[in-house]
């Protein structure tokens, strides 16, 4: 009988190592999903300043555009205008050329008839000064039309000058729209790419955390069966029961408890700062109850600290205690290690009823 039960016994400390063995495989990996998709958001942080350059470049872009292309339309206008203009007067010049040419030649005519009447000598007398007054006032005025004429070759060439200029000109036009239509689609594509990977990568970390927190869940369940169980103990009690916690380590908080990491992942312990190499000691005095490799924090130490506390020690290099030992307040059971950041830096975390609480409180 007694030989049923130790092999009993055997076979279920195989089985249930098996089982934590694969439930930390499982952790380690997921971690290293959050930490690959938590480096792309850093990326993604360190090149937004960057893209966000880009952006403004273009929008000064777009500014800068938008601004030449008000100038050519006023320009446009301006030679619209002065077309307009140019034409009147071409056309009013031509007119009152014609209407002057054809006074003139009845005039003429007038004197013509006037002379051959030879009966009214003196009537002619009197009124060819007259006449003649009468002629040479229009002879001014269509030399003045005269000189203006010759001026509506060089009018008309202007004229198609700036026709010219104009036709150039909302062409320049039509390129710089076509051109502030690329810019703004560069820029939104930018946008676009940028928020569709910061989405992506959140996304990630949100559904690796939730399996994160299952797979953590039943760790906490298959820990705390080996953990000594007081029922009906609220922490204040637990505090006075267990006492002053000791720092484990010298060093500075470069973590603090509920602080918001890499991904926007909170912390549910401290980080402290220190030497490669320095001596970690237990905060209080209790039992080992896990002693070992865990994926996402290297090697890792759980003491008991009885009344339902436990203390979890990551990032260690090495340690000196084993399942099943016990440990005095400030004695020594490892070595630091690297974090995962490749940074000499100890992971502790404290639970009170597998809840994560601030270790701070307790030294």
């Amino acid at each position: 009988m007694k030989k049923w039960v130790v092999f009993f016994f055997i076979i279920s400390s195989i089985s249930y190592g098996d089982q934590l063995s694969d439930m930390k495989k499982k952790m380690g990996d997921i971690e290293k999903g959050i930490k690959k998709s938590s480096k792309e958001i850093k990326v993604i942080g360190q090149n937004r300043e960057l893209i966000k350059k880009q952006i403004s470049d273009l929008e000064n872009e777009l500014k800068k555009i938008e601004s030449e292309k008000k100038e050519l339309l006023i320009k446009i206008s301006s030679l619209s205008k002065k077309i307009d203009y140019s034409k009147r007067n071409l056309n009013f010049s031509s007119e009152e050329l014609k209407i002057k040419n054809r006074e003139y030649n009845a005039k003429l005519e007038a004197w013509n008839r006037v002379k051959k009447n030879k009966t009214e000598k003196d009537y002619v007398q009197s009124k060819k000064r007259n006449f003649k007054e009468l002629l040479y006032a229009d002879l001014e005025t269509l030399e003045h039309i005269r000189v203006v004429q010759k001026d509506i070759d060089l009018v008309k060439n202007d004229i198609e000058k700036d026709r010219r200029e104009q036709t150039r000109l909302k062409n320049i036009l039509a390129q710089k729209e076509r051109q502030g239509e690329r810019k703004k689609r560069e820029k939104d594509t930018l946008i676009a790419q940028l928020n569709k990977k910061e989405i992506y990568h959140k996304k990630n970390i949100s559904t690796l955390e939730i399996k994160k927190k299952n797979i953590a869940k039943e760790i906490d369940r298959i820990i705390i069966e080996r953990a000594r169980k007081v029922k009906n103990i609220d922490i204040s009690t637990a505090k006075s029961k267990i006492g002053k916690m000791k720092k484990p380590l010298n060093g500075r908080y470069a973590v603090t408890f509920g602080q918001k990491k890499q991904g926007n992942v909170t912390s549910s312990g401290i980080e402290i700062a220190s030497s490669l190499g320095s001596r970690v000691k237990s905060a209080a005095s209790g039992k080992v109850i896990y002693a070992g490799k865990f994926q996402g924090l290297g090697k890792v130490v759980m003491v008991d600290y009885g009344y339902n506390m436990i203390g979890i020690y990551g990032n260690l290099i090495s340690h000196y205690v084993k399942v099943g030992s016990i440990v005095k307040k400030g004695q020594d059971i490892g070595i630091l290690g690297m974090s995962t950041d490749g940074k000499p830096s100890l992971y502790y975390e404290l639970r009170f009823n597998l809840k994560a609480i601030n270790p701070l409180l307790m030294f």
